[in-house]
């Protein structure tokens, strides 16, 4: 099968740092597009520090530059490049772009058909829009956090998977920045798209908040309430999940751990109805789930046509046959010189496969070759250097 990268005629300017906007970008980068990433040369993304790994991971297909956009040469080099190129993504707070002099009415002096997308916590208008923030603030606002955990609890809490509101604005983000090049037509028209972190993460919320209103706005012990559907523990202290909502698959497990009195309960008929008989069924899951092992259960309800996955940990996620088998992880060498798997782009034939990311990925790495393509001589180089705009 052909590999397809769309994107191999685009040139994407990259002014982001730590998730979003690296993840964005790296999106577009997996797809064929050419991604310049600009970091300050006194102190580069802080996900260098943070997290080298992820560093590597979400900016190992892009060129690393480095400019002062304080200086005003530095700035001239940037809008230099910005002229060149098809689209900008910045995740700076609202306000400091234009305080650079790298905003969008800026670089549409320099760059007409430019498509300019910026990543913030709230957007560049409201009452929040000035505000910091972070990943839990956006699910805050968003209504993430109010139903997440325990049900029967009715506090919220933090949830401790993927930075949800970093992630949905990433590819929010990229959804717009792919639109905007699919439609910009042969006027090729500057555009301003304006992403907020914390509206991504509504848009996400939508089923869940759909399903609150047609249910009469039930208080989250009855609204998030499941009954044979959740995560169970077995015999050898494993776990798996069981996705039980069709009435069929509801039939197929009662059929395999022998409750055919369950099965023909008319109180259980239904998706909604065994939700509101969750404190009911779910001592009786949590004692047959301790009667087998993890293997035998997924034996047994797989063969019966029963939705059921066991829950990989972070040392065994990687090793899952039905990954293996599509090619989604390829091997890569971290920087301890162990192996590692870092997934491709989860559509086959679509995107260029993950490269091992370099081990050394330094600051400024590529900013000599971009400069000498800019026309400035190897002098001038050497005195933005000493001069630390480079």
């Amino acid at each position: 099968m052909n590999t397809l990268t769309p994107l191999k005629q685009i040139k994407v300017l990259d002014l982001t740092a730590l998730l979003p906007g690296p993840y964005c970008t790296m999106l577009l980068a997996t797809l064929g597009a050419q991604v310049i990433k600009v970091e300050n040369p006194k102190s580069g993304d802080l996900m260098r520090v943070m997290s080298p790994g992820a560093f590597r991971y979400l900016n190992g297909q892009k060129d690393l530059l480095c400019l002062d956009l304080k200086n005003p040469r530095g700035r001239k080099i940037f809008l230099d490049l910005a002229a060149g190129c098809d689209v900008l993504v910045e995740g700076f707070r609202p306000g400091v772009a234009a305080r650079l002099g790298v905003d969008f009415e800026s670089v549409a002096k320099v760059n007409g058909s430019i498509i300019y997308c910026t990543l913030s916590g709230y957007g560049h208008s409201g009452p929040y829009s000035n505000l910091p923030g972070h990943d839990i603030n956006y699910m805050g606002v968003a209504g993430l956090l109010s139903i997440s955990g325990d049900p029967s609890s009715g506090k919220p809490e933090s949830p401790s998977g993927p930075q949800y509101s970093d992630l949905a604005g990433s590819l929010f983000g990229a959804n717009a920045i792919l639109a905007a090049l699919v439609g910009r037509g042969e006027s090729r028209e500057a555009q301003f798209l304006d992403v907020s972190l914390a509206e991504s993460t509504a848009m996400l919320m939508m089923p869940r908040y759909l399903d609150y209103l047609e249910k009469g706005r039930p208080p989250k012990r009855e609204f998030m309430a499941r009954g044979p559907y959740g995560v169970f523990e077995t015999r050898d202290g494993r776990f798996l999940t069981l996705g039980i909502v069709e009435d069929h698959f509801w039939a197929n497990f009662c059929q395999v751990v022998g409750w055919s009195d369950l099965a023909a309960d008319p109180e259980l008929r239904g998706w909604d109805a065994r939700n509101r008989q969750a404190e009911r069924l779910k001592p009786l899951l949590e004692e047959i789930f301790k009667s087998r092992d993890l293997r035998e259960w997924l034996e047994v309800l797989t063969a019966a046509d029963v939705p059921v996955a066991p829950v990989h940990g972070l040392d065994e996620w990687t090793q899952d046959p039905q990954f293996l088998a599509r090619g989604f992880f390829k091997s890569a060498s971290d920087a301890a010189e162990q192996v590692t798997r870092m997934p491709h782009f989860p559509v086959p034939g679509l995107g260029r496969s993950a490269q091992d990311s370099p081990r050394e990925m330094p600051l400024g790495r590529d900013t000599e070759k971009w400069l000498l393509a800019k026309g400035l001589d190897p002098k001038e180089i050497e005195s933005l250097r000493e001069q630390r705009v480079i």
